[in-house]
């Protein structure tokens, strides 16, 4: 044996109670003694502190940053507010403008769970699973008393005219159902609303559009990810077409690993413009003088 076999006088004890015991007293010793030994195993290591509590950062939510077609800071203050707290909300428009962010900052501020769901987690590849991933989903956020958000809800309710199979009808029926049940808030959000049933729509007390940032919003970020000391023009940052908050952050990291954190008005102007050439939008067509008199 390449190890040597040691044993206190606990260890002794436990084996001579389990070579004296009956069967069942000796099924029971052996259970006893896995148990030490998984405790054992979880042993803390050096340096770890026992029973360290798991400390969440708490959501800064930059509202300055955000362009709705309502006053969303607003709207938040009177939810927060409101003794009613059973309703849905449908958050849509473009990728990275901050719609799951604003649901996980609206649990923490109602001082409530947060459980969030995908399509991927939800769809089943068999008749009936989607249905019982859908109802499941539910209960376990209404046992939690949780803001429950799915994302992507154009995977779910799309328009039931065009269903080619009749599973399809029945998981967004499904999901119709538990919202129209479910005692707490519920978000989803999509990128793609031209694709949801509009039948769909009256579900959602709230429906918020979140869209690209204006000059306005996008000074409000720069300062947010970069700091009051980065300042920018109107004019510069009027360029800046066609931003949400998630290219602020990819620009960040990238300047925090390329640059060493090097934040200037051209690094930051350059990296962001970056990722707005990665969206391949078209570029707008000034009007001519012709298109004017017309």
């Amino acid at each position: 044996m390449k190890g040597k076999l040691t044993m206190d006088k606990n260890t002794t004890k436990d084996i001579i109670e389990i070579l004296i015991a009956s069967p069942i007293e000796y099924r029971e010793k052996i259970i006893e003694n896995e148990e030490k030994l998984k405790t054992k195993q979880q042993a803390i290591l050096p340096g770890e502190v026992k029973n360290k509590p798991q400390v969440k950062k708490k959501i800064k939510y930059c509202f300055d940053a955000i362009n709705c077609n309502c006053d969303l800071e607003s709207v938040t203050k009177k939810l927060l507010k409101s003794k009613i707290k059973q309703y849905g909300i449908l958050l849509y428009g473009v990728s990275g403008a901050g719609k799951s962010m604003w649901a996980e900052y609206l649990a923490q501020e109602l001082n409530m769970p947060y459980i969030k769901k995908r399509a991927s987690d939800l769809m089943g590849a068999f008749v009936g699973q989607s249905e019982a991933n859908i109802a499941k989903a539910f209960e376990e956020a209404r046992e939690a008393g949780a803001v429950l958000v799915i994302d992507e809800a154009d995977s779910f309710l799309f328009d039931r005219s065009k269903a080619t199979q009749s599973h399809q009808v029945s998981s967004v029926n499904e999901l119709l159902t538990q919202m129209e049940d479910y005692p707490y808030p519920f978000v989803m959000t999509t990128n793609l609303k031209s694709k949801i049933d509009s039948a769909c729509f009256r579900r959602f007390i709230f429906k918020i559009k979140f869209d690209y940032m204006t000059e306005n919003n996008v000074i409000a970020a720069i300062k947010e990810y970069f700091g009051k000391t980065i300042k920018l023009t109107k004019e510069e940052a009027k360029e800046l077409k066609h931003l949400a908050a998630g290219d602020f952050k990819v620009a960040k990291q990238k300047l925090d690993i390329l640059e060493n954190k090097k934040y200037t008005r051209e690094n930051i102007i350059s990296y962001l413009k970056q990722e707005i050439a990665e969206k391949n939008i078209p570029a707008e067509i000034e009007p001519s003088k012709s298109m004017i008199l017309q």
